[in-house]
């Protein structure tokens, strides 16, 4: 017997992901599509990684996703990229649908595959896969995620994007509206928002999330996924919003005077004169703990304003994290560093700051 869809879990079923599994569970799926070998496998992975985005981002059910049409419930070259669920049941007023925008990040992966020509040939049936071999494959990336697999299930996506958007200050009745939730008294608490209201309101909450992952250079998001400590420090592991592992060495005092344990949100901040930069794609042998492959995007020097030694170089790593090096310029030509050039990027443990709350 199936549940109704809005049918509320039970008191003891919370389950939820927060930020940092969220992100470690779409990296799974994207180590996975990058793995394909044969471009029917890679076809199928992206299909699979595409409906993840948009069970992620949209709080959407995963029928919904699946019985979507992409050349009519999805709009993304407008000036506000949007999802349409719902259309003729019980998504919107007089069964219309609802709005639901799309962060940045999943409308540009749907404008790729898209214009992409193997996904592109049959684009109504884009999303057209069995439920069943679905949450079999997100069970099989959340365990190589080493999540337990049932956090990777449809339902409690929809439900972490709804903690999220609370979290934000998106106000109940605009999640409930997005979410398309369907009871009595669920809809009448709808009734102080028009869905052109809703859209606004989550809009300009995925521009501060936007903002958030775009603001910061050598800055880290995320959750603290692991602590070690010893006699006097203590190691704390922080795994980014885009997967990314971050150690940091603290005092073992300061772990317990402000609490830190997995599941804590920080940040984690490094000062541009201590991220070391190795030329090539080949990781470098290197004692720093923190080390990432990423693309040379600027570079910035004082030649010509008085600074003939120094320059700034910002990489960027497969998330849209910038970091910034301070190196010197002959540093820069020795490395032979241009726009474009592969680069790692590595800082010690020591050399990073974190901040919580």
């Amino acid at each position: 017997m199936t549940q109704p869809h809005d049918a509320a879990p039970a008191k003891n079923d919370i389950r939820t992901l927060d930020e940092a599994q969220v992100a470690r569970l779409e990296q799974s799926f994207r180590s996975w599509m990058d793995a394909s070998r044969r471009r029917a496998d890679y076809a199928s992975r992206r299909r699979l990684w595409l409906i993840f985005l948009l069970l992620r981002s949209t709080g959407a059910r995963l029928g919904e996703v699946l019985g979507m049409d992409p050349t009519r419930d999805l709009d993304l070259e407008g000036e506000r990229p949007v999802a349409l669920f719902g259309r003729g049941g019980n998504g919107g007023p007089n069964g219309a649908g609802r709005e639901v925008p799309l962060p940045a990040d999943v409308a540009r992966a749907l404008r790729e595959a898209l214009a992409d020509p193997t996904l592109a040939a049959d684009p109504s049936r884009l999303f057209d896969m069995d439920q069943g071999h679905v949450r079999r494959k997100f069970y099989e990336r959340a365990e190589a995620a080493g999540l337990p697999r049932e956090l990777a299930s449809p339902s409690v996506l929809r439900r972490s994007r709804a903690r999220q958007l609370m979290r934000q200050d998106v106000p109940l009745p605009v999640v409930q509206r997005l979410l398309g939730q369907s009871s009595a008294d669920l809809t009448a608490a709808f009734s102080d928002y028009t869905d052109d209201e809703a859209g606004r309101i989550v809009e300009e909450y995925l521009k501060r999330e936007e903002r958030r992952k775009s603001s910061a250079r050598n800055r880290f998001f995320g959750a603290v996924s692991g602590v070690v400590c010893g006699p006097v420090v203590a190691s704390v592991e922080i795994t980014s919003l885009g997967g990314f592992t971050v150690t940091s060495v603290v005092t073992r005092e300061s772990v317990e005077r402000l609490g830190i344990k997995p599941g804590v949100l920080a940040t984690a901040d490094i000062k541009a004169p201590w991220v070391q930069l190795s030329a090539g794609e080949a990781e470098p042998n290197s004692t720093a703990a923190n080390r990432y492959p990423a693309v040379v995007r600027r570079i910035l020097t004082g030649e010509g304003q008085g600074d003939p030694v120094s320059a700034e170089v910002v990489a960027e790593l497969s998330d849209g994290t910038m970091l910034a090096a301070v190196i010197t310029l002959e540093s820069v030509r020795r490395l032979d560093l241009s726009v474009g050039s592969p680069v790692w990027a590595s800082f010690g443990a020591f050399s990073v700051i974190l901040n919580f709350g």
